[in-house]
């Protein structure tokens, strides 16, 4: 049976109005995680499977990575789910990913973390200058709902969340969540000084409202231009994330 695909690798920040203030971050977005550093692989059948991974191109300098199974519904077949970060030993033929592959009857989900030096210390994180998160996607093989969190409040007293569902595609895509399109906690997003970042990915349809804009596939490094749980039930598929930026 042939695999299906799942895929991003590149997050960032970035700016789109021009505005003075804003120019020079929509020139030199700033990049959360390249997945150059960090190298690992986890693999679940049910349950929770994390690890924490430090590196140079990551943001605070670590991330957290988990495959994330409800407790009702593992893979009855046994057949896991993989997460894989994968340097590129040349980016420019091949780039750096998130590697997200579920083999049959498996449907969890994944979820992506970056705080301090440990899960308790904030980033301290300034996005001021932005107005956007970007993914990247090399291509996905089926629906999955993205969601999107940010903490604050000094010691993630807060969060803000902002969710979208994705369609399958061939081709790569970029998406962009803005900020103004967060749903904010008890108290005004502080912007100017994030505890921490959450990004989940889900397989299945959303009928949430979509800030996305770019066109549809991997997530790979995003630059300054263009380019959840819902469960399904799919045969197999293969997942890649390659970069995320703000």
């Amino acid at each position: 049976m042939a695999h299906l695909a799942h895929g991003a690798g590149f997050l960032a920040v970035v700016a789109m109005a021009l505005m003075p203030q804003t120019m020079r971050a929509q020139e030199n977005p700033l990049v959360l995680d390249n997945f150059q550093t960090g190298a690992g692989k986890i693999q679940a059948t049910s349950g929770t499977q994390s690890v924490t991974q430090t590196g140079s191109g990551i943001v605070g300098g670590g991330r957290s990575i988990s495959i994330v199974y409800n407790p009702a519904a593992p893979s009855q077949f046994g057949q896991p789910s993989t997460l894989q970060v994968r340097p590129s030993a040349d980016p420019k033929v091949l780039p750096p990913a998130l590697i997200w592959s579920n083999g049959f009857d498996a449907v969890p989900g994944i979820e992506v973390e970056y705080a301090g030096p440990n899960a308790d210390t904030p980033l301290g994180l300034n996005l001021t200058n932005y107005d956007r998160f970007r993914l990247s996607f090399e291509g996905l093989s089926g629906s999955i709902v993205l969601t999107a969190e940010v903490w604050y409040g000094g010691s993630f007293n807060f969060y803000g969340y902002q969710s979208c569902g994705l369609p399958a595609s061939n081709i790569p895509f970029t998406v962009d969540i803005p900020f103004s399109a967060f749903n904010p906690g008890l108290s005004p997003i502080t912007w100017s000084d994030l505890d921490g970042l959450f990004f989940e990915l889900t397989e299945g349809a959303s009928p949430l409202n979509s800030p996305n804009s770019g066109d549809h596939g991997f997530l790979r490094p995003s630059g300054p231009g263009p380019g959840g749980h819902g469960h399904v039930r799919p045969s197999r598929h293969l997942g890649r994330l390659r970069d995320m930026a703000g």
